[in-house]
């Protein structure tokens, strides 16, 4: 679960942490007798904490801006709670594995290590980049120039430091990465990149906008939102709201970039109307749409990573702990009214929030 949640972290991605590190671990799991299931569930336990806690991550960057809220305010909403879900599910995962015993090859690593090696000068100047970008995000600059400027200085640091063809790194921006290094693990998280392998996710925003747009015409999205203002009265039935909507949007849209766009747009309304910031709607669509996404079969992560790891949807499932506790966590926390943001009152002759006003006319 750690090995993978440090790999979405630093890649932004849910699937290529899946398809790299959580198949190598899917190896480990086996020679050490653990189940083939458990070991998935601690996979994409990792994968998606990684994914959502990363600023490069594509659902990231479509929940807080679906939202209407920064990117940073955005991960500072989600961060005590999926802290508290992480160590808990750690523990979990530690006591279960505790049973658990056997031999691991360690060949796969030492080929790994000598291909990274030969292919690149690994040195802690070629994380600069990163931590720039890292370091500007937390001082709450705009997140579009910031990545921009890492997606530069990687470029930059590509020619200066491993010595790439100037004209090869400034094609990066646009063609994937491709590299031959006789090692299909490494080969398969470096070989990835550009404007170009971002196509598919980019037809699937527009068509789930688009999607979004004629549910709101014919007027669904306004009937479901009525149902959901009778029933919502507080933090904690707002946010058990909202990550039933998120997953719902799974289940019948199959996609997790539906249900983080139709979640918003459903939800909304009702953070205004109680008065609390739009940072717990980013927080609470993320954690049900983003975490539940690979527990739909027929969903477009169900698929992906049933195929890449292996094991059936409905098999691993059960085992995605941190999905579970993250979600149980954040209902019982908003009910308790902790970790929720309310707006402050704009003073003793209105009822209506000072935030929430100016949430309804950004809207």
């Amino acid at each position: 679960m750690i090995i993978c949640s440090l790999t979405a972290l630093a890649t932004g991605t849910s699937w290529g942490a899946a398809g790299t590190a959580g198949i190598a671990m899917m190896g480990i799991g086996q020679g050490l007798g653990v189940p083939a299931p458990v070991t998935a569930g601690a996979v994409l336990s990792g994968c998606y904490f990684g994914d959502k806690m990363s600023p490069l991550s594509d659902s990231v960057i479509l929940a807080f801006s679906m939202s209407g809220v920064e990117i940073v305010e955005h991960i500072k909403g989600m961060l005590p709670i999926a802290l508290i879900s992480y160590i808990i599910t750690a523990l979990m995962f530690t006591a279960f594995g505790l049973h658990y015993t056997g031999n691991v090859d360690m060949a796969q690593v030492s080929d790994v290590i000598a291909a990274m090696d030969k292919q690149f000068i690994i040195t802690p100047f070629s994380f600069i980049p990163v931590a720039i970008v890292l370091v500007l995000l937390a001082l709450r600059l705009p997140s579009f120039p910031v990545i921009s400027l890492g997606s530069v200085l990687g470029i930059v640091w590509a020619i200066v430091v491993q010595g790439m063809n100037p004209l090869d790194a400034i094609n990066t921006a646009w063609a994937p990465y491709s590299i031959t290094s006789g090692v299909s693990f490494i080969d398969a998280i470096l070989n990835r990149g550009g404007m170009e392998s971002m196509l598919g996710s980019v037809a699937v925003i527009v068509f789930g906008l688009g999607f979004g747009g004629l549910l709101d015409k014919v007027g669904v999205l306004e009937t479901i939102a009525k149902i959901f203002e009778r029933k919502v009265n507080s933090a904690g039935s707002l946010a058990t709201s909202t990550i039933a909507t998120a997953f719902l949007g799974n289940v019948f849209g199959s996609a997790m970039y539906v249900s983080l766009i139709l979640t918003p747009k459903i939800c909304a309304k009702n953070y205004d109307r109680l008065g609390f910031k739009r940072k717990n709607l980013s927080r609470n669509a993320e954690f049900g749409g983003t975490l539940t996404s690979g527990m739909v079969p027929w969903s477009d992560n169900g698929i992906y990573m049933a195929s890449i790891l292996g094991v059936a949807t409905l098999s691993y499932a059960p085992f995605m702990w941190l999905s579970f506790v993250c979600i149980l966590v954040t209902i019982v926390t908003s009910y308790m009214g902790w970790f929720v943001n309310p707006c402050k009152p704009t003073g003793s002759m209105t009822t209506v929030p000072k935030c929430a006003n100016a949430q309804i006319q950004n809207a």
